[in-house]
């Protein structure tokens, strides 16, 4: 799920239906605390089961594999959690409707704490990715940000919006709040994200992101897109 990578970072593209918004929809964004982590996971276990990316290197139609694709989600949000990069939640009327998952350069997550979490969980992590390995490295070099990216940047390493609550605008609140943090900020020139859905490049195109880059794979597309801040200070 996070930072972009495959194997050992779960690759994402981005799980959102945004179509037919809902303006009335009564949508609270705030940040995932430990007590919404677990609900959080779910989230991103429904949202992501049919995305392209997900699905071309992970077979989410197993029961084994979405266990094991939670544990790989759940290690990842707690290691945000403890860092402090940003986390973020929609609740549609107090439901937990989707989950937005963003990496702050700025802010470290400490090495021996991921460490202590990975490798008990290292077998389960290999049998989840050693079906499509191959397509798993393949997307790993499909997936690198392209050059020339002014640094520092926040990457969506994940935006996911649970089946039951699609269309109602949720994904959309989402990245309003993560431009109205990165706008907080000066020094950060954007938010580069990949989505593997033609669908979903048109919403963050209206969103105000650029498509940089496509990359082929078979069956599925990566694309590189990037929202640069009108608060970025390039001087």
């Amino acid at each position: 799920m996070v930072e972009s990578k495959a194997i050992m970072s779960q690759a994402k593209g981005m799980s959102v239906d945004d179509s037919g918004v809902n303006a009335e929809a009564a949508l609270e964004i705030v940040e995932i605390t430990p007590e919404l982590k677990e609900r959080a996971v779910t989230v991103l276990l429904e949202a992501f089961k049919a995305e392209e990316i997900t699905s071309y290197q992970i077979d989410m139609g197993r029961p084994s594999s979405l266990r094991r694709a939670g544990i790989l989600d759940g290690i990842f949000l707690q290691l945000y959690l403890e860092s402090g990069r940003p986390l973020l939640a929609a609740l549609d009327n107090g439901q937990l409707a989707g989950v937005g998952v963003i990496r702050d350069p700025r802010i470290p997550i400490s090495k021996r704490r991921a460490t202590s979490l990975f490798i008990p969980n290292l077998p389960q992590i290999a049998a989840l990715y050693a079906p499509r390995l191959v397509r798993s490295l393949r997307l790993l070099a499909a997936t690198r940000p392209p050059k020339g990216l002014i640094k520092p940047y926040f990457t969506f390493e994940a935006l996911g919006v649970h089946p039951d609550h699609q269309g109602k605008g949720v994904g959309m609140a989402l990245m309003r709040k993560a431009q109205a943090r990165v706008n907080e900020n000066p020094e950060i020139s954007g938010i580069y994200l990949i989505t593997g859905s033609e669908k979903n490049q048109g919403f963050y195109e209206s969103l105000g992101y650029d498509t940089l880059r496509i990359n082929e794979l078979g069956p599925v597309k990566a694309y590189h897109m990037f929202w640069q801040s009108p608060a970025f200070d390039t001087a």
